[in-house]
């Protein structure tokens, strides 16, 4: 079972993402973010929902990974074949299993009737051992998105863990950059100087005051098929 149809690519990059794809402090900025939970993330990776491929790729830039990719959207497929990724165009057409299978900002638009459906194919996917691993927006900022269905919040995914067999490892929550990028306009600083290298340590802690999203990860334990 599937989650809705992605809109169109370049929707995705200006109002999902609000960033440019050549946005370098971005790119900085969550590869810090990411750096955290490396351990999580094993040699083969399958991105769920994986559009311009952002975080696929800082998980796999050293090249020490592999990295596989599904997206409903023929036009995300389109790109991150020429980056030469392995692409599905949907969950049913793998056969395979993976270290990790990870998704960020895509549980949310799978409707509550088709979240267990959806979750048990995902936990089929890994291999035991491995773990799933969830960003998931659960502020305000939510409902900013049209096709959002609801919040996974930490006990509705704690349930969903516990209902498929998955071990919780870690359960936390993620700031915000844009509320940092607030914080430091009201200090006068202009975009130019809060968007310099040397701020992005300040720019994490200050993302922190805010609970934008809830990351969690489950492991499947080895005795699980």
């Amino acid at each position: 079972m599937q989650a809705r149809s992605h809109p169109a690519m370049d929707m995705n990059l200006s109002y999902y993402h609000g960033r440019s794809a050549n946005d370098l402090f971005y790119s900085r900025y969550e590869s810090m973010r990411f750096q955290q939970y490396d351990s999580f993330f094993g040699r083969e990776i399958l991105d769920v929902g994986a559009g311009d491929s952002f975080h696929l790729d800082l998980l796999t830039y050293k090249g020490d990974r592999k990295g596989f990719a599904m997206d409903l959207n023929a036009q995300a497929r389109a790109e991150l074949e020429k980056k030469g990724y392995t692409v599905y165009a949907n969950l049913d057409e793998i056969d395979r299993q993976f270290d990790t299978v990870f998704f960020t900002h895509v549980i949310e638009h799978v409707s509550p009737g088709q979240i267990y459906d959806f979750f048990n194919r995902i936990v089929s996917l890994i291999r035991p051992g491995g773990n799933c691993f969830i960003i998931s927006p659960v502020s305000k900022w939510f409902w900013d998105t049209p096709d959002h269905y609801r919040i996974y919040d930490k006990p509705a995914i704690r349930t969903l863990f516990r209902d498929t067999g998955l071990v919780e490892e870690l359960c936390e929550y993620q700031g915000s950059q844009n509320v940092a990028a607030r914080v430091l306009r009201l200090t006068g600083l202009r975009e130019t100087v809060f968007r310099s290298d040397s701020l992005l340590p300040l720019y994490f802690r200050l993302s922190n005051f805010s609970k934008r999203d809830l990351v969690m990860v489950g492991r499947k334990p080895l005795g699980q098929g």
